[in-house]
């Protein structure tokens, strides 16, 4: 097998050709069976060893030469937008932060979780995808600073809360079109009378698939396709928030925003920081395909810092004016009051516009999160954490396919269940894998201080990386301890999907599914 190592190559991009400074030095590696071809080894292979055996062995998949670097194609535009929808994809859901405990409060702490959770999480993220810009991405991260065991967890945990996510979109935008068709946008019922059970399934389903299949067919257009899909869906709220702010001016008090809920109950206010976490989480999903993405080190924080700006506007805008209006009263809010709100501020042609945005908003939701979900799990299967067949990829379109449509089975038999009684797990395993991922972060910081980190969280000294991350590890432990605070149905589920991921590794560990030999650094 020859070696040598390519000097000053570059790498074409969706937006021109780039110099891959971020991925150098990179190993090309002849194979027997294709001597002029290359594998080229993850860039940041040659920092996981300390020798080139090292570098060789990292799976064996790698060994043989199965898998190659995927070419760029995503850029700022793209982590944008997969970031603003698999974070928020809109305002729908934020009426409760005002009206569990008031204005003054849910404002408060919508820029402080902006500020305190969002903006650490997003420079985590950055940091730690430039140093390692493989598919898989925390999975990643975890699994080298605390070994394969807590990789798989940490794997387990993000894909059952995503996928327990996403199979809630399908039935939130099926509950949209039963609006539309009924003529009935303020009905809160679920749909399921409108057709019979096997019929609504089928809807649901179709929906659930046609959700799916861009991320059968396309990488290149996520970046431009999210972006046209969240100026959709936000142009009714800025709309909202125009009308409010500019036209009804002589309506509006603003002394409304200093309202306190002075009954507010303890359990209130633990819904407001489940509701904020619910609101500002998943920043890391950009994470999973970083293999992808072009110039790992300018992309991630650009486009990072950008969404964490757009999804803090998404939130306060419509926020700000409706509480401004007040009509209906903040404290009757619930899901869907912005509909109402904009029946009787601007007209009924807004209120539908609205419900419309919101099928678009859950299509968006969708796409981004089975983004993450079968990128994360064909980033697994290439270093070894999972069954190689989730590695595979389409021949022209590069997706991984078998990853997509595994999870799109996984939605299938779910989409025919209530949700409410569920989601908690999916908050659960979320902060869990998150205050994961913060934890990997302080020890690769520690133990390997020397390592190449073409962006760097500019935070050098342990105590200021301690208190960086102290309010990301109080809220989530908060958000974690909440949900054992539910019913027992949900701390059952809770305790039960957490135990399943350790018999779950140690049994693909004995049967040779498990195969993560990359170099511990």
């Amino acid at each position: 097998m020859d070696l040598h190592t390519p000097v000053g190559t570059s790498s074409s991009c969706s937006s021109g050709n780039v110099e891959t400074e971020d991925v150098v030095p990179a190993v090309g590696i002849r194979t027997a069976d294709d001597p002029n071809g290359h594998l080229w080894v993850s860039p940041s292979a040659p920092l996981l060893g300390e020798r080139l055996g090292n570098i060789m062995t990292s799976s064996e998949q790698y060994r043989r030469g199965s898998y190659t670097r995927a070419e760029p194609t995503l850029g700022v535009l793209a982590i944008c937008a997969i970031a603003y929808f698999n974070v928020c994809g809109g305002p729908w859901g934020s009426e409760a932060v005002i009206s569990s405990v008031g204005p003054l409060p849910g404002l408060v702490g919508a820029i402080v979780f902006s500020v305190g959770w969002g903006l650490p999480l997003s420079l985590v993220t950055a940091e730690l995808s430039s140093v390692f810009p493989d598919d898989g991405g925390y999975s990643i991260w975890v699994s080298e600073a605390f070994g394969e065991f807590w990789g798989f967890q940490e794997s387990y945990w993000s894909w059952v809360s995503g996928v327990i996510d996403n199979a809630i979109y399908p039935v939130l935008a099926y509950e949209s079109l039963i609006k539309l068709l009924d003529d009935d946008i303020f009905s809160l019922d679920d749909g399921d009378e409108y057709f019979s059970l096997g019929t609504a399934y089928m809807v649901k389903l179709t929906i659930a698939f046609a959700f799916t299949f861009p991320n059968l067919v396309t990488i290149r257009e996520f970046g431009p396709g999210l972006s046209f899909l969240a100026m959709f869906v936000f142009l009714p709220f800025l709309v909202l928030s125009f009308n409010a702010l500019f036209l009804h001016g002589k309506e509006l008090n603003f002394a409304n925003l200093l309202e306190v809920k002075h009954d507010a109950r303890f359990g209130d206010w633990a819904d407001l920081i489940n509701l904020l976490y619910w609101n500002f989480s998943g920043f890391d999903c950009v994470s999973t395909c970083a293999g992808s993405v072009c110039r790992p080190s300018q992309s991630y924080p650009r486009g990072l810092l950008l969404a964490l700006v757009l999804i803090t506007l998404t939130y306060m805008l419509p926020l700000v004016a409706s509480v401004a209006i007040n009509d209906p009263e903040w404290e009757y809010w619930d899901e869907g009051s912005f509909v109402t709100i904009a029946e009787s501020l601007v007209g009924h042609w807004l209120a539908v516009w609205m419900v419309v945005a919101s099928f678009a908003g859950n299509a968006g939701m969708h796409i981004a999160e089975m983004f993450e979900d079968s990128w994360q799990l064909c980033g697994m299967a290439e270093v070894g954490l999972a069954p190689s067949v989730f590695a595979y990829k389409h021949p022209h379109f590069k997706t991984p396919l078998i990853s997509v449509m595994f999870s799109f089975v996984i939605i299938a038999g779910l989409i025919v269940n209530k949700f409410a009684f569920i989601v908690g797990i999916s908050n659960f395993f979320s902060v869990a894998s998150a205050l994961l991922e913060l934890s990997a972060f302080l020890k690769l910081r520690h133990s390997k201080s020397s390592l190449h980190r073409p962006f760097e969280v500019p935070i050098q000294s342990n105590a200021g990386l301690g208190l960086f991350i102290l309010f990301p590890f109080a809220v989530g432990l908060i958000v974690l301890l909440s949900s054992f605070g539910n019913t027992l149905k949900s701390i059952s589920l809770n305790i039960s999907a957490l135990l399943f991921g350790v018999p779950l590794f140690f049994l693909m560990k004995y049967h040779g599914t498990i195969k993560y030999t990359r170099g511990r650094i």
